[in-house]
């Protein structure tokens, strides 16, 4: 998950929008204190969404207060915390894929970016290290993903499916960490159709780079790419939606209907307009 998990602002009530960023923010911050303040540089909205799906599914009382923001001391945030390790979890998982994106951009890069990557290397085997130690369950559910996805791009794998399996596993198990009975079945099966979803946006968000640079992307056989991806996202996008429809939320549902419902599609919009040349008004 690499920025493509977002909200659609203009739709959300302010104080929606203020636990969305109070999410984001406690995020920030414990990745600091995990792993450093360089991680923070790695924070996504994708992991902030996951913690925010959790803590929505979680029995556990939530607990708000306010905080300073920590680039910016004069700015007051809202501090969203849970006796649960829902953070701890979301902080490892950021930092693992990040590290095995990290590797897979050295083996797909040209020289001077593969060099600039090398010197990033150490500090991000570092932190992975650090991750490794605490959480070695899910460091081998990534890295059991992360092969298998690489051994189907090198067997040049043009089944959308088949490419999208690996990545949709790995969400799939994640989502699904703690989670007992019913909602288990259902954060597996929610995990696997976003993880469909994210994989489909980035390929095709990357696809004019990867024909230009004679890469790997499962829509590199199809005649329409914007047919082809559009109808495979939306097809995943209503799976996903049918899945949390199932699913009872005590905390924060309104914000993930957002993101589900609209953010999603807003991505793809995006990336429309971006392959057809089209600038925003």
């Amino acid at each position: 998950m690499f920025g493509y998990v977002t909200i659609n602002k203009p739709e959300l009530k302010i104080k929606e929008y203020e636990a969305y960023k109070g999410v984001y923010c406690t995020l920030c911050k414990e990745m600091g204190k995990e792993y450093g303040f360089l991680s923070r540089f790695l924070l996504s909205y994708d992991g902030a969404f996951y913690v925010m799906y959790k803590l929505g599914l979680s029995q556990d009382k939530i607990n708000v207060t306010k905080s300073c923001c920590s680039f910016n001391p004069c700015k007051m945030c809202m501090k969203i915390t849970c006796e649960n390790n829902v953070y701890k979890i979301a902080c490892a998982i950021t930092v693992i894929l990040a590290y095995f994106k990290l590797v897979d951009n050295l083996h797909d890069s040209r020289f001077f970016k593969k060099l600039v990557l090398y010197i990033l290397l150490p500090y991000f085997t570092i932190i992975k290290n650090k991750a490794l130690n605490k959480f070695p369950d899910i460091y081998k559910i990534v890295e059991k993903g992360m092969q298998e996805q690489f051994e189907l791009e090198e067997s040049n794998e043009h089944s959308l499916d088949k490419t999208a399996h690996p990545t949709a596993e790995i969400l799939s198990q994640l989502f699904s960490i703690g989670e007992t009975g019913d909602n288990e079945e259902n954060t597996k099966q929610f995990g696997y159709q976003l993880g469909r979803v994210v994989y489909f946006l980035d390929a095709f968000d990357d696809y004019e780079k990867d024909i230009k640079e004679n890469s790997f992307n499962p829509f590199k056989e199809c005649d329409d790419i914007v047919g082809a991806s559009t109808h495979i996202i939306n097809m995943s996008i209503g799976a996903l939606t049918e899945i949390f429809k199932k699913q009872s939320f005590n905390n924060f549902s309104t914000v993930i209907e957002n993101i589900i419902y609209d953010g999603l599609s807003l991505q793809m919009d995006r990336i429309i307009k971006k392959y057809r040349g089209e600038n925003d008004e």
